[in-house]
């Protein structure tokens, strides 16, 4: 597998490369090759006579030099290349150039090439991309633009005035660069059976999670939903939700119908029906990606966690035994508490609050953020049909003052917010009010009116991440629109108002401070909330500390929590270290922790983790644990193996009177015009790779990602609206195939499935000695293959190197216009052994028909030396 139409190793064996001795030939002329590639086009020497006498020829005149008399120094053809723009770097590509009457070359500017350029578009011609055609001459089209073609470096130089190139921030990629890729069917799975038995009673469940969509263009069709069964007769599949979306890059936002969630940035998040106009930081330079928070919390067995939000499923998985963290939640919004439920395997369950809050965030000067919504909101809870209407904005007013507020309206309820956030030396604020009128149904005289006030802080200072402080304060008789619906809808079925209960007081904050030295860290966080017409209140802190001491990590925390069934306190002790040979990347780690509550509950547990495989695509621990209180020691078991085409996953344990196993698989599913694709990762954004004949080369950056048999691959993870560098790795590819280049740019739209084609050539490389007439082919002469394509140069004493497809057949070698310029070779390879890894290199020596091209091969087959040398090509 080689990048290069020529063979580095082959080269190696004869002195024939052609680009240095063009180069070392240009040397002896009045211009030398450095001029010829530095020197703007006006400034060339022109009509350059070069003596043949130099390459000691015998016959002076087969060589024709006339090509390199203006300060070409190559010839035509395409050539995988990197195109720089005034210095900078803008992507890989195949550049074919051609040559002008007075035999110049220059490269052809397709438009797939020109839309890789930083343009200033408004600042262009009239009808710029419509006088491109096929190959256009960027010096015609633009007549202050250098064109430079590097053939040693194989680079392309373009230099262009400033007038014509975006000024843009770094980073930054204008919108007619972005991709909205191709027509595909996707369907992201994740599967998970669950069984456990204790004391006797078996429960048995089977969860399905879905993220199936449908890309036409650049509308792009989504589906979230969940399946759940279990043995005792439940079956119900939830749908989260359906939409259509589309992005406009003109507004950078995004156009939704269906069912989705509001921002949540100024407002709560609030799930509706309806369509929804906003706009996307992420189509913004190096712009903040969306917020969800982490989930944190200590599981005794193989449990499975439910995560809910406004009442619905949004996730679920299979954890093992200790501490977790769930970190990869969908951004669902700024705002709205996720209830979570820890389910563990012998039947007990555990369930808390994660706060879900806004946080502060300003804007640039200049910048604005909106979002519009109408419809109807979306709550199982709820039976009425409740229209809701939205509109906030955030505007950066200077460099230290954002501007933001919002509007929600409805039949019965109104809400209008409005706040600043500042900028200073001791960090950054922001306080805003929001005044909400809530109305009984049918009745006039009664409303419920209130005012709501909010103060947030947050600051990194002296190794201190300050990451939220927040206050509200809310009158009693505040609702925000969630509340207002859910207290309008007990009144309806015979409830009180003071059946839903109403904030008054909420205070958060979280904090983490870096000590001097070597002595680790310790953080802090907590929540407190009251009612105006619920007794008590809601309260947890949480306080700990982190170091390191050479490889051994360790940590300890405690944690309080206020509840209705009462106060709990918990306690943490974790060390964990690597064991075996510094060296490995293999070394398995080895965790154990100690936890104590103020129930008098203790537990030991140890673990043992690690991964294996070339790729590291298999990963397992193995738990040991023990309990106080009668429960007792226990044990669990996990494996995960990353195959190419699924992500798959097992567990066990079991103790005194339970045991539990699980099963699970995901990844994504692609259709498209190729064929369908399977891939072990989950993701929104994928590329889609097609290179035919390449299976086993794999992806650099994304373990596991192999092109499959059918010549594709699916990358995910993509970046949106940014440019993502996609690497192909030839190793693991058949030796037989050639590729024209190996890395490519996209930037691809939220969502799309891009179509990244890399070219290939398969066939059995050869190297022939040919000679005409009894002497060498002429130096430099063209090599085509049947189809008329361009697959070789004649080197230095007639060598030529190739790849050639079939067995046998004929390559031409041209060095002048006319058919007296022009011969054939006729070959036919030696069979290849069953057991030879590859085609390796064949070389054998010809000789060229000359004249016509309807000569018989007789005896002009080509005499085949009987050694094959022992490289691949």
């Amino acid at each position: 597998m080689k990048y290069n139409k020529v063979d580095d190793k082959a080269c190696a064996q004869f002195p024939g490369k052609l680009s240095p001795l063009i180069i070392a030939l240009l040397s002896l002329g009045t211009t030398n090759a450095h001029a010829a590639e530095t020197l703007p086009p006006q400034e060339l020497a022109k009509n350059v006579e070069f003596s043949s006498s130099f390459l000691q020829l015998e016959d002076q005149s087969a060589v024709d030099l006339s090509r390199y008399a203006n300060g070409a120094n190559i010839t035509p053809g395409t050539y995988s290349s990197a195109v720089y723009v005034n210095g900078d770097p803008v992507g890989n590509m195949d550049v074919t150039l051609r040559e002008r009457k007075d035999k110049t070359i220059y490269p052809c500017m397709t438009d797939t090439l020109l839309r890789q350029i930083p343009f200033r578009y408004d600042h262009l011609p009239a009808h710029f991309f419509d006088k491109v055609g096929e190959c256009g001459d960027l010096q015609q089209l633009l007549p202050e633009a250098i064109v430079q073609y590097d053939s040693n470096e194989l680079r392309l130089n373009i230099q262009l005035p400033q007038l014509y190139v975006s000024d843009s921030a770094r980073g930054s990629v204008s919108p007619e660069l972005w991709d909205s890729g191709i027509p595909a069917a996707i369907l992201g799975y994740n599967l998970n059976g669950y069984q456990s038995t204790s004391h006797g009673v078996e429960n048995k469940s089977l969860y399905a999670g879905i993220n199936a969509g449908l890309n036409v263009g650049a509308w792009y069709f989504r589906h979230n939903g969940s399946y759940n069964w279990d043995q005792n007769g439940r079956k119900k599949y939830e749908s989260i939700n359906t939409y259509m979306q589309r992005d406009i890059p003109a507004l950078r936002a995004r156009a939704l119908i269906g069912q989705a969630n509001t921002r949540g940035d100024v407002f709560d998040t609030l799930p509706f029906t309806g369509v929804k106009l906003a706009t996307d930081e992420r189509m913004l330079p190096e712009s903040q990606r969306g917020y969800a928070p982490e989930i944190r919390g200590i599981a005794r067995t193989n449990a499975k966690i439910t995560v809910r939000q406004s009442g619905q499923v949004i996730y679920q998985t299979t954890v093992a035994p200790g501490a977790f963290l769930i970190d990869d939640l969908y951004p669902t919004g700024y705002g709205g508490d996720l209830s979570v439920t820890v389910e563990e395997a012998d039947g007990t369950r555990q369930a808390f609050t994660v706060p879900y809050a806004s946080v502060v965030e300003q804007l640039r000067p200049g910048s604005t953020r909106y979002e519009i919504v109408g419809g109807d909101l979306r709550n199982d809870y709820i039976t009425d049909h409740i229209a809701l209407y939205q509109g906030t904005v955030r505007h950066g007013i200077t460099n230290n003052v954002t501007g933001y507020g919002g509007l929600q309206v409805s039949q019965n309820y109104y809400a209008l917010l409005g706040g600043a956030a500042l900028g200073t030396g001791i960090g950054a604020f922001s306080f805003d009010v929001t005044q909400a009128r809530m109305h009984l149904r049918g009745t006039d005289e009664v409303a419920s009116p209130g005012q709501s006030y909010r103060l947030s802080y947050s600051e990194t200072l002296n190794n201190t991440n300050l990451s939220v402080a927040a206050y509200r304060f809310s009158s009693s008789g505040f609702m925000d629109f969630l509340t207002a619906q859910q207290t309008l809808n007990a009144v309806k079925h015979g409830y009180g108002e003071d059946s839903i209960s109403r904030s008054r007081n909420r205070f958060s904050l979280t904090a983490s401070q870096g000590l001097a030295d070597t002595w680790g860290q310790i953080y802090a966080s907590g929540s407190v909330q009251d009612y105006w017409n619920k007794g008590g209140s809601d309260k947890q802190y949480q306080v700990g500390y982190n170091n390191s001491y050479g490889s051994v990590s360790y940590g300890i925390s405690a944690g309080r929590t206020y509840s209705i069934s009462g106060t709990e306190d918990t306690y943490l002790l974790t060390m964990s270290m690597p064991l075996g040979r510094s060296d490995s990347s293999y070394r398995p780690q080895l965790s154990m922790m100690l936890n104590h509550d103020s129930n008098g509950r203790t537990g030991e547990q140890a673990t043992l983790s690690g991964t294996g495989g070339d790729e590291h695509q298999f990963s397992y621990s193995a738990t040991a644990m023990n309990t106080n209180q009668g429960v007792g020691t226990s044990g669990a078991l996990n494996a995960q193996y990353r195959a190419p085409f699924t992500n798959l996953s097992a567990g066990w344990s079991g103790g005194r009177n339970y045991h539990s196993e699980s099963l699970g698989a995901n990844g994504t599913i692609v259709a498209h015009s190729g064929g369908v694709t399977l891939s072990p990762y989950n993701s929104d954004t994928f590329a889609l790779i097609e290179a035919k004949g390449a299976a086993g080369a794999t992806v650099s950056g994304y373990p596991g990602v192999h092109i499959d048999h059918f010549g594709y691959a699916l990358v995910p993870y993509l970046d949106p609206y940014q440019m993502n560098n996609i690497t192909l790795d030839p190793k693991g590819a058949s030796e037989d195939v050639e590729m024209a280049s190996t890395e490519k740019k996209v930037a691809p739209y939220y969502g799309a499935v891009v179509k990244v084609k890399y070219g290939t050539k398969s066939g059995t490389p050869i190297l022939v000695n040919a000679t005409v007439n009894g002497d060498p082919v002429p130096f430099g002469a063209e090599v085509l293959d049947a189809e008329g394509r361009s697959v070789g140069t004649a080197g230095q004493g007639g060598q030529i190197y190739a790849r050639v497809e079939k067995d046998q057949g004929a390559l031409t070698v041209r060095w002048g216009k006319n058919s007296a310029q022009t011969c054939k070779i006729r070959y036919h390879l030696m069979p290849v052994g069953s057991t030879q890894k590859g085609n390796r290199l064949q070389t054998f020596t010809s000789e060229c028909e000359a004249g016509s091209s309807s000569a018989t091969s007789g005896h002009n087959e080509l005499a085949m030396r009987s050694n094959t040398t022992g490289e691949g090509a």
